[in-house]
């Protein structure tokens, strides 16, 4: 009875300890997880050559693009990302590292989301439990719209 007790006791402690590991640095809410990048529209039309084989991946203030290649392989590019006052997300594409010392690939967007390297504001439109819209509009002034969708 006492062995019994003391390993119901050692599961109810471990077991949210055991939970909380995939949230790295404490919960996040609804960012959290993987997202698919449906479709990007730009200037309010579909963006057709965007193939819909990109995930955004937030955990932490960690942030990854992966990008789903033949075969079921895949290739990440990383980043870091935060939560701006007034409905705004910053994703940043400046980092390096020894083997990248000007970041290229590794730590730059892929080109096909039209975000670039460097420091990117996009206006969260919505953020729900399963569906994500979010708005940047570039130098050039061209309104890009990213739908996503929880995986």
């Amino acid at each position: 009875m006492m062995k019994r007790t003391i390993s119901t006791l050692l599961i109810a402690i471990l077991l949210p300890v055991i939970a909380g590991c995939t949230r790295n640095d404490g919960d996040i809410g609804t960012w959290f997880g993987s997202w698919k990048l449906e479709r990007i529209t730009i200037d309010g039309l579909i963006d057709e050559k965007y193939q819909g084989d990109i995930f955004w991946q937030f955990q932490s203030s960690v942030f990854c693009m992966r990008k789903i290649l033949p075969h079921n392989e895949h290739e990440e590019r990383w980043g870091t990302w935060k939560e701006l006052g007034d409905n705004m997300l910053q994703l940043d594409f400046t980092h390096t590292d020894d083997s990248h010392p000007d970041g290229k690939d590794l730590y730059t967007p892929w080109p096909e989301t039209h975000i670039t390297r460097g420091i990117t504001e996009l206006k969260v439109l919505k953020l729900e439990v399963d569906d994500m819209r979010l708005q940047y509009t570039a130098d050039d002034g061209t309104l890009y719209i990213y739908f996503l969708n929880k995986w």
